[in-house]
């Protein structure tokens, strides 16, 4: 008897021993882990299904909304006075619309490489001006919006009436010196400097050509002193041709 006890207490010792082992605690948590995440993964999913499913309802019913609404808003329109007429005339007038943006887009298309020859007889002070016109004149592409050209060129020519209504005094490089040039407007520039520095420039098709002209440095010199109010108003004599 005594010796049955013995061994069922040896027993139940290994069995606390074992209970106690780290490894086998371990080993429970894992499995523990795993479990729950199994549960909560599985209940995730089923949360996402019935949000998708809820989500593709409140669509299906919206798009019947949708569906219902069209309806009665073409039973609205048909029943109401006129609406034939109505119609008619909207359709003229998008149509109308179409036919004038066509237009527009082909004077548009016509008239982009016209302004762009154009503007290469702009004098250097008028052409800075107008950098930001021709850079998107020159990448404009007929497939694009019409709109942007058509400003770029009205905003070009607008810019080169100005200067031509006026007279336009700048400091430039000619004959290898720093000179001061009096544009007439487009069509004729002078240019004077030190050591009796002198010459013409005009307008040509691929930009402006300038012309050595030391016998006239003496009258350039008085008419930048009569602008400069140094001198009173007098009359001075310049080459100008006009054709």
């Amino acid at each position: 008897m005594h010796r049955y006890a013995f061994i069922l207490l040896i027993s139940i010792s290994r069995l606390h021993a074992q209970a106690a082992d780290p490894a086998v605690i371990e080993l429970r948590e894992t499995i523990s882990k795993i479990v729950d995440t199994q549960t909560l993964e599985s209940k995730e999913r089923l949360d996402w299904q019935s949000r998708k499913a809820e989500m593709q309802n409140l669509l299906e019913l919206h798009q019947r909304e949708l569906v219902l609404l069209s309806e009665e808003l073409d039973k609205a329109g048909q029943s109401a006075p006129g609406h034939a007429e109505t119609t008619d005339t909207l359709k003229s007038e998008i149509e109308t619309l179409k036919i004038s943006r066509r237009a527009t887009a082909e004077a548009v298309a016509r008239n982009v490489p016209r302004t762009l020859s154009l503007a290469k007889r702009f004098p250097p002070p008028l052409l800075k001006d107008a950098e930001p016109e021709i850079a998107a004149l020159a990448a404009w592409k007929s497939s694009d919006e019409p709109r942007e050209a058509l400003q770029s060129v009205i905003s070009l020519l607008a810019k080169a009436h100005q200067f031509n209504r006026r007279l336009t005094r700048v400091s430039e490089i000619r004959d290898g010196r720093e000179v001061d040039v009096l544009y007439l407007g487009l069509a004729r520039a002078f240019y004077t400097g030190r050591k009796g520095t002198a010459g013409i420039g005009q307008p040509g098709t691929d930009g402006w050509t300038w012309t050595s002209r030391p016998e006239i440095a003496s009258e350039l010199t008085t008419a930048l002193a009569t602008l400069d109010k140094r001198l009173p108003p007098t009359m001075v004599k310049l080459p100008l041709e006009i054709k």
